[in-house]
């Protein structure tokens, strides 16, 4: 199944369901022909481990009647890595990457599923050898991610994973000829994204979480502030070496379930303009969807697989 993780159909709406242990979260949504994204609905509830829980609340959310669904993994589930691309024609690429990944992940290929996101032939021609980014996960964590949403009566058509999720809230705020970065921070860590012209060039995580940030004060803040600083330099200067060609235009920092004071740090400190994502300005909602910052936050990526369109697509 992930075989399809960055290849959905465009045209119809997609609903991108997520069943963590102790909550089910879900986004419903539909990029136009126009390129013009619409929220349709979204939403969460809590729920218990068990199958019953879990399909009351799908049943409640009118999720399980849905007919194209999504689910994104887990950032513990699979690897996402730019690795250099096998010298084959385009049409052998894809099956040419497993010998390439038999030399880099740590398990049984043949227990593997994985997928390829290309660059633009263009672009990665100006960076010396072709790169891709390879995405691949055990075998054994995608059937059990299905199966869990198949107990809730969800049947699933793709898997996706954050970063191409974060991508396409990213490229809603590019300006023309330009790259932009975006920063998200969960509970679990930070992801930044940079695209160019609709496409993900570049992907980093590191470990810093929203809870090191609420959970301190003051000087403290400040000094996980300054951490965070470090990081997004690090990974905007790796950047600008690897893809000289790209310009940034700005830094975007995801939504927050508080105003934290992240912002206004990076702008005085960045050195790039630096801004607030606001979704509500860049994605139409249906009467009735409340985009609040800290629904924005805890449906970022839920939200960002909904909006797919063919710019989107692998």
């Amino acid at each position: 199944m992930l075989d399809r993780l960055l290849r959905p159909r465009n045209g119809h709406a997609w609903t991108v369901v997520i069943a963590e242990p102790q909550r089910l979260r879900f986004a419903r949504g539909q990029v136009s022909s126009d390129g013009r994204p619409r929220l349709q609905a979204c939403g969460e509830a809590e729920v218990r481990g068990d199958a019953k829980s879990l399909a009351r609340a799908a049943q409640q959310m009118h999720v399980a009647t849905s007919p194209h669904c999504a689910t994104l993994l887990g950032s513990g589930d699979y690897r996402f890595m730019l690795v250099e691309a096998p010298s084959v024609p385009r049409e052998e690429l894809r099956a040419a990457m497993k010998w390439r990944l038999k030399e880099i992940i740590d398990f049984p290929v043949e227990e593997a599923t994985y997928d390829v996101l290309e660059l633009p032939a263009a672009d990665a021609a100006r960076v010396g050898r072709p790169s891709v980014y390879a995405v691949v996960a055990r075998n054994g964590v995608l059937k059990d991610c299905v199966a869990r949403l198949d107990q809730a009566g969800v049947r699933v058509s793709v898997i996706d994973v954050p970063e191409t999720a974060q991508r396409n809230l990213t490229a809603l705020y590019e300006e023309e000829n330009r790259g932009v970065g975006l920063l998200y921070i969960d509970d679990e860590g930070a992801l930044v994204t940079v695209t160019f012209r609709g496409e993900l060039y570049g992907v980093r995580r590191f470990d810093v979480g929203m809870r090191h940030i609420l959970d301190t004060q003051g000087d403290e803040r400040e000094e996980v502030f300054s951490r965070i600083l470090l990081e997004l330099q690090r990974t905007l200067d790796s950047f600008e070496r690897q893809f000289s060609f790209i310009v940034l235009s700005k830094v975007m920092v995801g939504p927050e379930p508080e105003d934290t004071g992240l912002v206004a740090y990076l702008r005085g400190s960045l050195g790039l303009r630096v801004e607030p994502v606001d979704l509500g300005a860049v994605i139409d909602t249906d009467a009735g969807v409340m985009l609040d910052a800290p629904t924005q936050w805890r449906l970022f990526h839920a939200i960002g697989g909904a909006m797919r369109s063919e710019a989107s697509t692998g």
